[in-house]
């Protein structure tokens, strides 16, 4: 009973957000990840308050997690530290967060033992061995800084990288896959820098830093504040937008469509860091001006049109297209469907059953399970003998899911299905 009592209360809280699902999952299951970083924008934070330090920003810190860290300056209220504060005047290139970093702090400007920071990322998945990455990020020399530097790199690793017992100072032993060019010395105070490059990974990188991985005397560095210069040499800096893309990443404008006249639909992948700036999106004949740029959009066609997605990743450029039909049937044809669909035990344990009261055994071929956050758990051919299809749920926990049946032309329906052991 108490069981029971649960899984409705959970099926009660889903209620409101169940609609919201069934708009994102024609494109969720059919996407993958374009940008690797976790929150390359610095805009998913635990909090706005004060103390600003990196690790507010979700999936970001320092190397380790006890030594000095990297700041996070932002336009909330509660931190109200962009654009103005004690090291810049500086509005984010975009959103409303960035990090603020040391890339460079001579002795006895800085301590011996911190006088380097570096930002640390978790990304979202391991990067495949073999594949070239794309790898951005936008740097702007804090005003307060006395030196113009070229220190600024990428790298990638796996879990050694919690072996540093000396995160503070310059980690030399560490080669950086993506290096701002030797001797390209950073001095805009006013404008974010491109700092740009590809790799092949080797599949175990799982982490990223960002920061100057070179010695100080191997650092390139100009005097751009004399004021400032009487403390020292140091270059602290701004970093937003981080990104590293699958450089053979297919452009995708998601499957062919319904939309009812009057209202609007989605076409494309998920939005983020990286992917949006690489993404045009035109609508055909008219290939000469973009109506958009992000990774997908929003449109409210008045008759039946096709879009054309142009992406563009370092100079690697794709394009697909997605037809956008309109059509009310498109409604009534997913409801008939839902009417015809059942899905059972309820709730399911180690199996569940799907079973139409019609014959669709040539039309469904792929099968798809979310979570009831709408994460992509899983996705299968399907196969139907009378009207009835079985789909092993063993390794689900308990809890909402929702699994999305299509077909070849983009169709899609879905249902909600529980899972108590």
């Amino acid at each position: 009973m108490k069981k029971a009592k649960s899984l409705l209360k959970n099926l009660l809280l889903l209620k409101n957000s169940f609609l919201t699902l069934l708009i994102l999952l024609p494109f969720l299951h059919s996407s993958q990840i374009a940008n690797y970083v976790n929150n390359g924008g610095f805009e998913d934070i635990y909090n706005c308050a004060l103390p600003n330090q990196i690790h507010v920003a979700k999936y970001w810190r320092s190397v380790d997690s006890v030594s000095a860290f990297p700041s996070l300056l932002s336009t909330c209220s509660g931190m109200n530290n962009a654009p103005l504060n004690g090291n810049t005047y500086q509005w984010p290139r975009s959103g409303n967060n960035y990090a603020l970093n040391s890339v460079l702090c001579e002795p006895p400007a800085c301590s011996v033992e911190l006088n380097r920071l570096y930002l640390r990322n978790r990304l979202k998945q391991n990067l495949q061995s073999g594949h070239t990455y794309c790898v951005k990020f936008y740097a702007n020399i804090c005003n307060t800084s006395s030196y113009g530097s070229d220190g600024f790199a990428a790298y990638f690793g796996d879990n050694t990288l919690d072996t540093i017992n000396k995160p503070g100072v310059p980690l030399t032993y560490l080669v950086p896959q993506v290096q701002n060019t030797n001797g390209n010395i950073i001095t805009d105070t006013l404008n974010w820098i491109l700092i740009t490059g590809t790799f092949v990974a080797n599949g175990t990188e799982k982490h990223l830093l960002i920061g100057n991985f070179k010695s100080d005397a191997a650092t390139t560095k100009t005097i751009i504040n004399v004021s400032t210069s009487t403390l020292g040499v140091f270059t602290d800096v701004c970093i937003d937008d981080v990104s590293c893309i699958d450089i053979d990443l297919p452009a995708f404008a998601g499957p062919d469509v319904f939309c009812i006249p009057g209202n609007s639909v989605y076409v494309g992948r998920p939005q983020d860091v990286g992917i949006d700036k690489a993404c045009m999106w035109y609508k055909l004949p008219n290939m000469t001006n973009a109506i958009d740029t992000a990774a997908g959009i929003w449109v409210s066609p008045v008759s039946n049109s096709t879009y054309v997605v142009k992406q563009d990743i370092c100079g690697v450029i794709k394009y697909d297209t997605v037809v956008v039909v309109m059509s009310g049937a498109a409604i009534s044809e997913t409801e008939s469907l839902k009417e015809k669909l059942n899905i059972y035990p309820v709730p399911a344990n180690a199996e569940l059953n799907i079973n139409f009261t019609v014959d669709v055994a040539d039309r469904f071929k792929t099968l798809s399970i979310f979570n009831s956050l709408g994460q992509l758990l899983r996705e299968e051919e399907i196969k139907f003998t009378n009207q009835t299809a079985i789909v092993k749920t063993a390794n689900l926990t308990n809890g909402v899911y929702f699994i999305c049946l299509t077909d070849q032309q983009g169709f899609s329906i879905n249902k909600r299905f529980v899972i108590a052991k």
